[in-house]
């Protein structure tokens, strides 16, 4: 992909996630976002200003890094369409499970991936720092497609 390109793309999504997490250190900056989309084995998809999802695939196995649905958007099923649309990319290329970590406080997004089938299989005790003083655990899901 053009560097041009990722380059654009970095910025939009780094502006989605801003808009998307309430806490500071769960943002990803256009410049992180940018070394991901420049990896050959990191993928997205963009819903247009509205969400998106980039995750990596090895072989049989791959792993959501993020994903970011714009405030205003959430709760209109985009989150429900990059999640369907990934599991069709992943179908077709035989990866036959997906994994994510998703903060315990993101209600949003455990009840998204629960009506998804994906199934909580760990915790990662104090994951998430929230504040200076304050942090929360991440759940570990998935999901056999």
């Amino acid at each position: 992909m053009e560097y041009k390109k990722i380059r654009s793309l970095s910025e939009k999504f780094a502006k989605i996630h801003s808009q998307s997490f309430n806490q500071k250190n769960l943002k990803y900056s256009s410049e992180f976002i940018l070394s991901l989309l420049k990896n050959p084995n990191i993928s997205y998809i963009y819903k247009k200003n509205k969400g998106f999802c980039i995750f990596s695939c090895n072989e049989k196995e791959a792993e959501i890094i993020t994903m970011a649905i714009l405030p205003k958007y959430q709760n209109q099923g985009i989150g429900f369409l990059i999640l369907t649309e990934l599991e069709g990319i992943l179908s077709e290329i035989s990866c036959n499970k997906v994994f994510l970590e998703v903060a315990s406080n993101n209600l949003i997004a455990i009840h998204l991936y629960d009506k998804l089938g994906f199934k909580s299989f760990g915790i990662r005790k104090n994951y998430y720092s929230v504040s200076e003083n304050k942090k929360i655990n991440a759940i570990l899901m998935k999901k056999k497609i």
